[in-house]
């Protein structure tokens, strides 16, 4: 019997194919179940390598499927929804998850309509019954009727400005706004944006760490030039940097033992300036970081450190993430990991004293609002409550943390977040405290960095303050939107 002949609800299934199967399990993960894409989709690509025939370009499709529908959400949504007669809320969060698949393909990949639509409901078919099954269908052929000028002009007609540049950007309207406001609070014109939004959408480059007294920068560019077969490049922010093309640093004898890592330019230069900035007077040998999972910046410390004869007290409020520092930092000798509540550390009878550290990097916890190209999720899973209790979350950490600088030390205050609450507020706190002053971070980072960074005079200033904070963005420097201030206690 020719398979015309069956009823559409009782049809012979076509097999999914397995790309597109893989980032609908990653995806439904993420979107429904809250998982992280950066854990789930490269353990369920690792499975299917082991599995069968699954190669390079299957796992560059099952990526671009997952990371490009995650950093579009915003913008996808707002597209269903035209072809939709019900709130998306409403729709069973797997069809949610498969439209919004079918969606990227037709208008962000180069994928034929025929294919991207038939191809979804295929991964439709096995894990919905028919009736869901025709609706993402119909939805999906719906899209492909519209053209693209008549979604802009609908685009064009939202009234709100932040509102238009959240869809078309793909940002919730809140984090436009927070950006719009960040950018004039770091002193950068607010004209850059779309500049902003737009580079959260780029694919990041692959960088990596060569690990003080572990290993050189040069050997480790030869290394994955070598083994990965790909053009690489030292980095232009932080001089232990090498950028990929392409590869997988999984591979590379340096990641596996540990003296290299992956790591952004950004997160490497913050490290640099917190163990470089001058101390007034006194001793250089006890180094804490106070906040120091998941560890890059510990690792980072801990090579600096072992080169000078100082050593680090990594300090870590989960135990599962200590563990995780522990791993990273294992071939140092200048680090011990401990774990605790960063607002109660060290005092009393302990043995960390209040006022005897020589330097303290405190690298909060915060929105993430300065990563989201590299966890597109989370732009999804934040509100603007968030961020208010973390900066009240920041601030114990930071008044911790200036108590147990010793007078001349450094403190230095990281986040990856540009939010004017979470990085000038804070600061700008701190100051009138009266216990801190200002150093002026973008001269340092100038200092660390291989060449000047080029940031604008009138950046980072506060008002009647002679230091400068340094606020760092993709679009000008191709880091994530590191903020780091350098601050000597009286």
């Amino acid at each position: 019997m020719s398979e015309r002949k069956y009823a559409d609800g009782y049809r012979k299934l076509r097999p999914a194919d397995e790309p597109r199967r893989i980032a609908y399990e990653v995806l439904y993960e993420v979107c429904a179940q809250g998982a992280f894409a950066n854990i789930m989709l490269p353990k369920a690509l690792r499975r299917v390598r082991r599995e069968g025939n699954f190669s390079d370009r299957d796992a560059a499709f099952t990526s671009e499927l997952v990371h490009g529908t995650l950093r579009a959400i915003g913008r996808l949504d707002w597209v269903i929804a035209r072809h939709v007669n019900r709130p998306l809320v409403d729709l069973d969060p797997r069809v949610l998850v498969l439209v919004r698949m079918g969606a990227h393909q037709l208008l962000d990949m180069r994928v034929p309509d025929h294919a991207a639509v038939s191809a979804t409901v295929d991964v439709a078919r096995e894990h919905l019954t028919d009736g869901p099954v025709r609706f993402v269908n119909a939805v999906l052929r719906s899209i492909t009727r519209e053209s693209s000028d008549e979604r802009e002009a609908a685009m064009a007609a939202i009234a709100d400005e932040d509102e238009a540049l959240g869809v078309r950007y793909s940002h919730p309207t809140w984090m436009v706004r927070a950006f719009r406001e960040a950018l004039a609070a770091h002193g950068y014109s607010t004209d850059e944006l779309e500049d902003v939004l737009a580079a959260d959408n780029e694919v990041p480059t692959v960088t990596l760490v060569a690990r003080p007294a572990l290993m050189g920068v040069d050997e480790l560019a030869d290394e994955a030039e070598d083994i990965l077969d790909t053009r690489v490049a030292l980095g232009a922010i932080s001089p232990r940097a090498v950028l990929l093309e392409s590869g997988d640093p999984a591979r590379l004898p340096s990641i596996r033992d540990g003296r290299a890592g992956a790591q952004d330019e950004g997160s490497q230069l913050a490290a640099l300036i917190a163990a470089h900035a001058p101390l007034d007077g006194g001793a250089d040998e006890r180094w804490l970081d106070l906040c120091a999972g998941p560890g890059g910046k510990a690792a980072m410390l801990a090579g600096l450190a072992q080169e000078r004869g100082a050593r680090v007290t990594a300090n870590e409020v989960h135990p599962h993430r200590a563990r995780l520092i522990e791993r990273t930092t294992r071939l140092y000798d200048s680090i011990e990991v401990v774990s605790g509540d960063g607002r109660s550390f060290g005092g009393g009878r302990s043995a960390w004293p209040l006022a005897s550290f020589d330097r303290v990097v405190v690298d909060a916890p915060c929105s993430g609002m300065g990563s989201l190209r590299r966890r597109p999720e989370s732009r999804w899973n934040r509100t603007p409550a968030d961020v208010e209790e973390l900066t009240k979350l920041q601030a114990e950490l930071l008044d911790r943390a200036v108590a147990l600088t010793r007078p001349g030390g450094v403190l230095t205050y990281i986040t990856c977040s540009p939010h004017a609450a979470e990085t000038r507020d804070q600061v700008a706190r701190l100051l009138e405290g009266g216990d801190v002053d200002l150093c002026d971070t973008v001269a340092l980072a100038d200092e660390c960095a291989p060449f000047p960074l080029g940031v604008p005079d009138a950046a980072g200033r506060l008002s009647g303050v002679a230091g400068r904070t340094l606020q760092l963005w993709d679009h000008r420097f191709g880091t994530d939107l590191m903020f780091v201030a350098c601050l000597r206690r009286r």
